[in-house]
């Protein structure tokens, strides 16, 4: 089974008999319209929102029902932020983090969660860098010092930079270079579909940018955008409110907010003027592959629904259209897939194949495109509606089962889309998608003068290895990081 994101990359969670909330009752209607039409009604997040007089946002939602409690800080800057020369630095920095603070030796956040039965990890993506721990309610306290203390006091030196450097050079030498489909997904599918948006480069950067990077930078980063008016803290789990609040006054309203201002970026992408073609060579390309692209809207366009249901129906499961006709049927494929990617300001839809042994790119090429014309061509049936639908419906449930995956839906719905109440919307905008829809959507954005095609073929002598593409412009630069300010160091044990 595809799994496939309804409002984030992450599982998403959902408590559920919870009291009216700070911004549960400005939940639209659609809600109580598809449980009128049969669907299924799902209870707002419940989340309590107030903001610090620093700028940070706080929101909190208490479940007595469990032992936990998940702390989240989600910072507005992800790899879309990476200065020019310098990609993959926001999840460099995000490695870095985890090392020590003015309070706290290097690897104390694996102690304070691990050591009690809990966990701690982070995640960067294009738009946004997320740290997270889950543990037993009575070490809330401790985790919400923390997660202050790394905000306001990181310290990095030359050889925890320099080595945790090499630790991302190792990532990227496993995900992308030694993996047959690493460079297609992860380097040349981005770089072609995005023309003048900073999404064109890949997250985890590069071995010549990474090596580019140097302490100074880092230290800039983090005074640019590591800063309580860049941050949301989301609490939920088992707390006493008015000592949680008490806390959260005690270790987050101390830090300062910057009187830099923080550098704008907000690329607006081109609408496409014509198909085109690129064609890229790889090491290690067992059998071609050929990538069908469309640039589509951003997270919060009204389109997204459709499309999802449309991703749906073309590549969910063994019943779906992609897989009937070219694995199953006319066996040109031996694995096919698509994804809608909707990001903070562009989104884009792909559809792949990988072709079988002996089979062109070419015939990939036509197959995909005949599943795609038939979208356009007619409206899909009300049974494959309706699975696509009732499986997109019951994986966003499936997530909300958890208070760590309740808090990660709250914040992915903030970075994408600034409402808090997008995500109590999210399963009743995917139940009223209609097969008038996910036609008009395709007709919209799936036709063949948008359409980009890449082609990704074994490299050999007449063709070498293609290149990832360097020195791509960016909104952003090293020059206008805010200065470093003082460096903190570990304080002494005593």
């Amino acid at each position: 089974m595809k799994t496939r994101l309804i409002l984030t990359a992450c599982a998403s969670a959902l408590l559920l008999g919870l009291p009216a909330a700070a911004f549960a009752d400005s939940a639209p209607p659609a809600t109580a319209a598809a449980a009128a039409q049969g669907g299924v009604a799902v209870p707002p997040l419940g989340f309590n929102k107030r903001v610090l007089a620093n700028g940070m946002e706080v929101y909190t939602a208490r479940d007595a029902s469990t032992s936990n409690v998940t702390v989240q800080v989600w910072y507005r800057v992800g790899s879309k932020d990476d200065p020019a020369g310098r990609s993959g630095f926001a999840h460099l920095f995000e490695h870095l983090l985890f090392k020590s603070t003015k309070n706290m030796p290097s690897e104390t956040f694996d102690r304070l969660t691990e050591d009690v039965g809990g966990m701690n990890n982070a995640f960067t993506a294009d738009d946004v860098t997320a740290y997270y721990e889950v543990v037993p309610a009575n070490h809330l306290q401790r985790i919400l010092f923390a997660e202050a203390d790394r905000m306001g006091s990181l310290v990095v030196d030359q050889a925890t930079f320099e080595s945790e450097r090499d630790v991302v050079k190792e990532e990227y030498r496993q995900r992308i270079l030694a993996s047959p489909y690493g460079r297609l997904f992860g380097l040349f599918t981005p770089e072609t579909i995005y023309q003048a948006h900073p999404y064109r480069r890949p997250g985890i950067g590069s071995i010549e940018e990474l090596n580019a990077s140097t302490l100074d930078d880092v230290l800039r980063f983090h005074a640019t955008y590591y800063r309580p008016d860049n941050a949301m803290l989301i609490v939920a789990g088992n707390f006493d409110q008015a000592q949680l609040d008490a806390w959260v006054d005690e270790y987050f309203a101390p830090l300062k907010r910057p009187t830099t201002p923080m550098p704008v970026n907000d690329v607006k992408e081109p609408e496409p003027t014509g198909p085109r073609t690129a064609t890229y060579y790889a090491p290690n390309v067992p059998l071609p592959a050929v990538v069908l692209a469309w640039n589509t809207v951003a997270y919060r366009d009204a389109d997204r629904a459709a499309l999802t249901v449309l991703d749906g129906v073309l590549s969910t499961g063994e019943s779906s259209r992609l897989y009937r006709s070219l694995v199953y049927d006319q066996q040109i494929a031996a694995s096919i897939g698509s994804s809608p990617d909707f990001a903070q300001q562009a989104g884009n839809l792909t559809a792949y194949a990988i072709m079988a042994d002996g089979q062109t790119v070419d015939a990939g090429k036509s197959a995909l495109e005949a599943e795609i014309a038939r979208l356009r061509d007619a409206p899909i049936t009300a049974a494959e509606l309706s699975e696509a639908k009732n499986e997109l419906v019951a994986n966003a449930l499936r997530g909300r089962e958890s208070i760590d995956d309740r808090a990660t839906t709250l914040g992915m719905a903030l970075i994408m889309t600034g409402d808090a109440t997008a995500a109590d919307r999210e399963i009743a905008e995917i139940q009223a998608v209609t097969a008038a829809d996910v036609q008009r959507v395709a007709r919209r954005y799936l036709t063949p003068q948008r359409q980009i095609t890449i082609n990704y073929l074994p490299a050999d002598d007449e063709h070498p290895a293609s290149a990832q593409k360097m020195n791509v412009d960016a909104p952003v630069t090293v020059a206008e990081l805010a200065p470093a300010g003082p460096v903190a160091v570990l304080l002494p044990e005593a």
